[in-house]
């Protein structure tokens, strides 16, 4: 009888129970570590964290933020207890480090829900890794910016009245930062690349583009032109040099990437070998992740080794290619430039030339002192 606790019961928390008193009578939930006892029903649940690591093989790891999960983590993996977690936050932070005290103390540490929910993408990393050298990932890895784009695109509604009904759905928090502004891709990508190259590079070195300022109309007109906007995190490596980004991109529209729709994920690899290999699927919910929380669960209690090292030295460079990039504004602020300009009614879209991502970061930041709504894209090339 394998024997676990359970940090947190929130909505992954609840489906991790379900999944687990339903169908698996051989996992015993020994403790489920709460913030509040009130309304818990039975003498498993307790908000002290100390009686939570007693007397258990597995911790499951189900809150939000970085602390004092890392804290408890760090506790669980260095008293012997494998540990599985569904938190990008912490695990992006200080994956490395949990990966090292794994192996110290002869235990598993495992995240397969922190990435993709219940898309099998972690595992999968992996597998690919040992036969092959990988050469790019990328992903469409938030529901919620998923969910408004493609209801904008397709109801031909604003952003705020897009991101007002995926909070009110539970897709987005009422402080949408994280998923709008592309820090929740940025560590999930960060994770991918980090398993995928092997070597940690931290996760704000990745590049950063906000969605936040695009607009209903620049959606309508590139959907003319064939194309759509979807917000992708990507990455490849050359010779031990990175490029990492977080940003919208326009692409083809007969591309999978852009038929994946409402809140769903896709996440890719392409490695020497076996060539592209893509996983599409939902990537958030009660039971998607709790299904990857419970096939990490699975893994421990048949055996199924999963040790991680880091042993490249890597290094994020923000010139390593050149794009083409197109910047969306309320007003004509490029009037002194060389880039082809289209005006529309109410929005004017330039052009670049290829540039670096440096020289867009530094461009981006000269047009913002005029109009700070500035919106950009980058064009994938075919």
């Amino acid at each position: 009888m394998m024997k676990i606790g359970i940090l947190g019961y929130g909505t992954v928390g609840k489906g991790v129970v379900k999944i687990i008193e339903e169908s698996f009578p051989n996992i015993k939930i020994e403790h489920i570590c709460v913030k509040d006892t009130t309304d818990c029903l039975d003498e498993r649940f307790t908000t002290d964290t100390s009686v939570l690591l007693n007397n258990i093989d597995v911790l499951l790891e189900m809150i939000v933020g970085e602390s004092p999960a890392y804290e408890i983590i760090c506790d669980a993996l260095s008293r012997g207890i494998h540990v599985i977690t569904s938190n990008k936050a912490t695990v992006a932070t200080h994956l490395e480090e949990f990966a090292e005290l794994a192996i110290k103390n002869q235990v598993q540490f495992r995240f397969e829900a922190s990435v993709g929910g219940g898309i099998p993408w972690i595992e999968s990393c992996i597998k690919a890794k040992r036969i092959d050298s990988i050469r790019s990932v990328k992903g469409i890895l938030n529901g919620t910016t998923n969910y408004i784009l493609d209801r904008m695109q397709k109801e031909r509604i604003d952003f705020d009245e897009c991101l007002q009904d995926a909070q009110r759905l539970g897709y987005a928090e009422q402080d949408p930062s994280a998923d709008i502004d592309g820090y929740d891709v940025q560590r999930k990508i960060m994770i991918s690349s980090s398993l995928a190259y092997g070597g940690i590079i931290p996760y704000t070195q990745f590049d950063c583009v906000s969605l936040r300022h695009i607009k209903r109309i620049d959606l309508i007109h590139f959907e003319e032109e064939g194309y759509t906007i979807k917000y992708i995190g990507s990455s490849f490596i050359r010779d031990h040099q990175v490029y990492g980004s977080v940003e919208p991109v326009l692409i083809k529209k007969n591309d999978l990437f852009a038929q994946v729709d409402k809140n769903n994920n896709v996440v890719e690899l392409i490695g020497d070998t076996i060539g592209s290999l893509k996983f599409v699927g939902q990537g958030a919910g009660q039971l998607p992740t709790a299904n990857a929380m419970i096939q990490d669960l699975l893994d421990i209690l048949d055996s199924r080794k999963n040790e991680l090292h880091f042993y490249h030295q890597l290094q994020m460079n923000l010139e390593l290619c050149k794009n083409t990039y197109i910047f969306c504004s309320n007003q004509n602020i490029f009037d002194n430039t060389k880039m082809d300009v289209i005006q529309l009614n109410h929005r004017v879209i330039a052009i670049s030339s290829p540039m670096t991502p440096k020289q867009r970061n530094e461009y981006l930041e000269e047009l913002r002192r005029i109009d700070d709504s500035v919106f950009c894209i980058r064009k994938e090339e075919a």
